[in-house]
């Protein structure tokens, strides 16, 4: 019997750092996008390109932050990465755009700290959709916690 524990008990810790890797992808959509049949805003079909490095901003960050960004085939949806796990979520929020900058807040939020919370980090895809393509803009990126 002891052994069968002991079984068990390695299966499920195999599970488990085997989830700690995975990425998760999720769609932010603003005010004034349209978003399609199941909510989400649409966007260009293929593949990501990524922003060169000189047009995103990056000082408002806290250091060693993921500052990967990305446009869709279109230009106009951007996709950031954020940082979640355990009882810590994020998303993107659109803050302004204008001919020279988009801005995007990174918004870490803190759900129910009340309660044990894993520490494991996971990086996730934000999208954000633009009013129209990105071209020569910069990208201002910005991180900021918020408690529910």
């Amino acid at each position: 019997m002891k052994g069968l524990t002991t079984v068990v008990g390695a299966g499920a810790l195999v599970l488990a750092i085997g989830a700690c890797g995975q990425t998760s992808t999720r769609t932010t959509t603003q005010p004034g996008s349209e978003p399609g049949a199941n909510g989400i805003a649409a966007s260009g079909q293929g593949s990501l390109r990524d922003v060169p490095a000189a047009q995103v901003d990056t000082s408002r960050l806290p250091a060693g932050y993921p500052a990967r960004v990305q446009l869709d085939d279109n230009g106009a949806v951007l996709t950031v990465q954020g940082q979640e796990g355990g009882c810590e979520h994020s998303r993107a929020q659109l803050t302004a755009q204008d001919p020279g900058e988009v801005h995007v807040v990174l918004v870490r939020d803190l759900t129910d700290t009340n309660r044990v919370c894993t520490k494991e980090l996971r990086l996730t895809q934000l999208t954000v959709q633009l009013d129209k393509p990105l071209a020569e803009r910069k990208v201002v990126l910005e991180e900021r916690t918020v408690r529910s």
